[in-house]
């Protein structure tokens, strides 16, 4: 009951947080520069028209005005209308939702048994050759931009080597054959960073924890070293991991959009910085809500995970 109290005092935490970021989304986008409206319909529209759909959109109202009664809507929730697609924006993130969803979770299923696999290996030939190794390519792959490395896979496994398409998408759902060639740039892209840091933070706590007084006492009782490896050490230094896992999907959300942008993928990502472009206020707010919310319940998911993971910690 502890944990379950925990877990909704959480929840209910998010609100205001999530009250905060809408308000500062709302008031950032409407002190962009430009009119949005003459972005819409181009550089010389009927004054008639355009007042017109100024004045639909609520865009001649004080600023206050509009912010209220898009309050009002959304505790609705409805998440209002996007004026250059003229179809509400609840429609549009579940229309696009899939494609950043499916990158990713595939990016998470690679860079995941990656980073531990390699962290472990560091950690056990601490100061070796295969360690240098494991940390130069870590280094290599935080420092590595996403956007500079999707070029560059465009550039040499596309119009090089002529071995994948450079951009598109296709649901798994309805063909994964073609939706792997596809995925396959996309998800290197943004799993290589997050490789490399969760294999460094495995190695370092996995080192913290092979120099534990305990793990001494187990390998005097002669425990094989595989069985402390994996039974006692890496169980104990999952915490940290965890906790690195729970705030990459603010990264992994940020990369998405640049991933999207590049390799053409029609997903949250893309429609977010398609919103900014076009100004497109409820569209930007719409998905940076979504995108706030998904990232507040990896938090609070972390959170709860501890408890399974630590039996020492508990919530009253």
């Amino acid at each position: 009951m502890g944990l379950l109290r925990y877990a909704f005092r959480r929840f209910v935490q998010i609100i205001p947080v999530l009250f905060g970021i809408v308000t500062l989304m709302f008031v950032m986008m409407h002190a962009l520069p430009g009119d949005p409206v003459r972005l819409y319909l181009g550089t010389e529209p009927g004054q008639e028209l355009a007042d017109d759909l100024i004045a639909s959109y609520g865009f001649d109202r004080p600023l206050h005005e509009q912010y209220f009664d898009y309050l009002v809507r959304l505790g609705q929730g409805d998440l209002g209308q996007s004026f250059v697609y003229n179809r509400p924006v609840s429609d549009l993130i579940w229309e696009r939702m899939e494609p950043t969803l499916v990158v990713m979770g595939l990016s998470y299923l690679v860079a995941l048994p990656m980073a531990i696999g390699l962290g472990i290996y560091g950690a056990a030939r601490h100061n070796e050759a295969g360690d240098h190794a494991s940390r130069f390519a870590g280094l290599a792959g935080i420092s590595t931009p996403n956007f500079w490395l999707a070029l560059m896979l465009i550039y040499v496994v596309t119009y090089h080597l002529e071995l994948l398409p450079a951009s598109g998408y296709t649901s798994p759902f309805i063909d994964p054959v073609e939706s792997l060639t596809l995925l396959i740039m996309p998800v290197i892209t943004l799993a290589t960073a997050q490789t490399a840091l969760l294999m460094r933070m495995t190695r370092s706590s996995m080192i913290e924890e092979l120099r534990a007084d305990y793990i001494e006492t187990a390998r005097a009782y002669g425990i094989p070293e595989r069985k402390v490896l994996i039974r006692h050490s890496f169980r104990n230094a999952l915490l940290p991991l965890v906790t690195i896992v729970g705030l990459q999907v603010s990264t992994l959300l940020g990369g998405s959009v640049i991933v999207e942008e590049i390799f053409a993928i029609p997903g949250l990502g893309r429609l977010f910085f398609d919103s900014l472009i076009d100004q497109d206020y409820s569209v930007a707010v719409g998905v940076t809500l979504f995108f706030s919310t998904l990232f507040l319940i990896g938090v609070v998911l972390t959170d709860i995970a501890y408890a399974y993971i630590d039996p020492r910690i508990k919530y009253d």
